[in-house]
């Protein structure tokens, strides 16, 4: 197996190292010794476990799924792991027992994505144990799914003030962070203030930065999930 012997951080928090033990091609030896560079894809395995946390919400999600769909729970639980072996090229079959927290953390992801593409209701208690996992509050926010209550069709809910006058539907919005709100919690939101509401569901440091997608609908473009609405 490769190994990393020795590692050198550099100003844009990247890192230099010396890696040992990897096959090289005779093509990029030959641009090596005429000194040219030769790009590489080089990933690290993870050496922590799966933690608790990670394997209790994998099958929450699962049970959620069970309870809207019928489908066994350890049946859809195998099929994502072995969605994400097919997916990332794993060559050995995924544990839960014994899986990387990276593993686990794609395992996850995957399951945000088609379980909010499928319009899956998640249980609250579920709901609850994802509110710091931005993955979750992306793809509830993309399918404009309630962060807070899970309820559909909810409202795109600034951080930061929009002025006065203003066309959302002509500005940019990439300076902007947004949740999900139903319109419930959206004039919760109003209501208490933004400090406020915030520490109350304890969402600090959970809003999204805009990206192009989010950008485009708030301009009123309507994305492959809120068409099927």
């Amino acid at each position: 197996m490769s190994k990393i012997i020795k590692y050198n951080q550099r100003e844009d928090g990247l890192y230099d190292v010396v890696i040992t033990g990897i096959e090289v091609p005779e093509q990029a030896i030959d641009l090596l010794n005429i000194g040219q560079t030769v790009d590489v894809d080089c990933s690290v395995i993870d050496p922590n476990s799966i933690t608790g946390k990670q394997r209790r919400l994998i099958f929450a999600l699962c049970n959620d799924i069970e309870a809207h769909t019928g489908q066994p729970r350890d049946y859809m639980r195998q099929m994502f792991q072995d969605y994400v072996k097919f997916l990332y090229g794993y060559e050995e079959r995924i544990s839960l027992a014994d899986c990387t927290r990276t593993i686990a953390k794609q395992i996850i992801n995957v399951m945000f994505e088609w379980i909010f593409t499928n319009g899956i209701p998640l249980n609250y208690k579920t709901s609850e144990m994802m509110k710091e996992d931005k993955n979750y509050l992306y793809w509830a926010t993309i399918t404009r799914h309630c962060v807070i209550c899970g309820k559909p069709n909810s409202d795109l809910a600034h951080l930061e003030a929009i002025g006065r006058g203003m066309n959302r539907n002509k500005m940019n919005h990439y300076d902007k962070h947004i949740l999900a709100l139903c319109r419930k919690h959206h004039t919760t939101q109003h209501q208490m203030g933004i400090e406020s509401f915030n520490k109350y569901y304890q969402l600090q440091d959970s809003w999204i930065k805009v990206d192009s997608k989010l950008n485009a609908m708030l301009k009123g473009v309507k994305n492959e999930f809120e068409s099927n609405n």
